[in-house]
């Protein structure tokens, strides 16, 4: 395991999304705070969905592989669909986070949330200044480089508990909605 850690470590150093600081975080792993602007315009913190269960992904919105970031947010909205049919307050929430601030503006983010049929109240859609998302997302093996014109990445989606404690990552695009529907009901407080 540790010698896994240390070749994705290396590899992302060597492709520059990672800083030397930044280990790979594990299940049970506290996420870091980012700072986030969302699809309004606010400045927001993952620290403020402390106290329920965070799915996030990584994202851009002109994504032109069905299979990755089309595919994300489609299996976003089949566990929004699934879990708003629970009664009561259950305490989870949805986050995409663009990794394409120059062009996912926080207008391009709303059309896209629209677009996907998000809850504004359960799905949020932000990004960050600069590289921040990448940098953030290179904490869980997240890699995205701009080559040639395009933007080239890899998929994570992670579920963050109600304690803001790694509860699952899912790498690739191999999961289904019911298994990221089971590990929020998992993370729930």
């Amino acid at each position: 395991m540790i010698v896994q850690r240390y070749l994705v470590l290396l590899a992302l150093l060597w492709l520059g999304f990672a800083r030397a600081e930044m280990p790979l975080l594990t299940v049970g792993d506290e996420v870091p705070d980012c700072e986030l602007v969302d699809e309004q315009g606010k400045t927001l913190h993952l620290r403020d969905y402390r106290g329920q269960a965070v799915a996030l992904t990584f994202i851009f919105t002109r994504c032109p592989l069905a299979s990755y970031c089309p595919l994300m947010s489609s299996h976003f909205l089949a566990a929004q669909r699934e879990l708003s049919k629970e009664a009561g307050d259950k305490k989870w929430h949805l986050l995409s986070l663009s990794f394409d601030p120059e062009h996912d503006t926080p207008d391009k983010l709303q059309a896209y949330g629209k677009a996907h049929s998000a809850n504004a109240s359960r799905w949020t859609f932000a990004t960050g200044e600069g590289d921040a998302v990448i940098r953030f997302g290179a904490s869980f093996g997240l890699t995205a480089k701009f080559e040639e014109g395009l933007l080239n990445h890899n998929l994570r989606t992670v579920v963050i508990d109600a304690k803001g404690r790694v509860q699952h990552l899912f790498k690739g695009n191999e999961w289904k909605p019911q298994e990221l529907v089971w590990e929020l009901r998992k993370a729930m407080p």
